[in-house]
């Protein structure tokens, strides 16, 4: 889970190089469990600017899985030219039609994002964040840098102001962007990764539904939650009839609606059947 920005306080003890873009979040091996860790990271700190306080228990929300009456928006590509793997689009979809017969309310649709909201405009901010960070040191010693992470430093040296700036006022676009969906529906759902597993050796997949895309391909459905503020979780919703592999669910809502994120994780996971143990 990424909780809504503020909800777990940041940064603390290391640098976050992207513009309050980066959050606290949790791993865990059930739903439950990842609301009751929220439970124990959330709280205010004067350190963070962005700090809130939500009232209530997190885990409270995971009591009564209960989907019934949510007004859920899928979207099946978050609005956005990707490609999805078939497989993982057709789990997917086989939990969103669970939740419906579980009483939600579920309809087709997607944000409208600004133009170049993509990973393209908005990836400025990261790649300046970590040239201001780390780009003395990158000069001096580029051996000793992760060879990705060492072309974002360098991407990052010859960024303009200006850039930075207009991904600034993109960023602020797509959460008006996101916002305006939520003015209709409680949550949105979507799939998690547009494929599953690929091998060890290789940062992503080459192609994805037989169309080539970038390293960072695998990631297009999740950053854009960071740059919006809002919370989002990935709960496992089946498994691919191939090769066996767990397929993952994206689930967001506007921001600081965190207990709402969760009680539908939990749905999710009752519906799915993928409480613990996982097969």
């Amino acid at each position: 889970m990424k909780p809504s920005a503020g909800v777990v306080p940041h940064p603390i003890g290391f640098a976050e190089p992207v513009f309050g873009n980066s959050v606290i979040g949790q791993m865990a091996r059930s739903v439950g469990d990842a609301a009751l860790m929220l439970d124990a990271l959330s709280g205010p700190d004067p350190r963070d600017p962005q700090s809130v306080v939500l009232p209530g228990r997190f885990l409270d929300a995971t009591a009564n899985p209960d989907p019934a009456g949510l007004r859920i928006a899928y979207s099946r590509r978050l609005g956005l030219d990707a490609p999805v793997d078939p497989e993982v689009a057709a789990c997917v979809e086989r939990a969103v039609h669970r939740l419906a017969d579980a009483g939600a309310i579920v309809e087709e649709a997607d944000p409208v994002w600004p133009a170049g909201a993509g990973e393209s405009g908005l990836m400025p901010l990261q790649f300046a964040g970590l040239a201001a960070l780390y780009g003395e040191r990158y000069r001096a010693t580029p051996d000793l840098f992760d060879p990705d992470i060492g072309q974002q430093i360098d991407t990052g040296l010859r960024t303009s102001g200006a850039e930075v700036a207009r991904a600034l006022h993109l960023r602020e676009e797509a959460y008006r962007a996101l916002a305006a969906l939520f003015a209709r529906y409680d949550l949105l759902v979507c799939p998690t990764t547009p494929v599953t597993a690929w091998p060890f050796d290789r940062l992503g997949p080459a192609t994805i539904d037989g169309r080539p895309v970038t390293p960072r391909g695998h990631a297009v459905f999740t950053p854009l939650f960071n740059h919006c503020y809002a919370p989002a979780c990935s709960v496992p919703c089946g498994v691919t009839e191939g090769g066996g592999l767990p397929v993952g669910l994206q689930i967001a809502g506007p921001r600081l609606s965190d207990a709402a994120v969760l009680r539908l994780a939990a749905a999710v996971e009752a519906t799915c059947g993928y409480a613990l143990p996982f097969p």
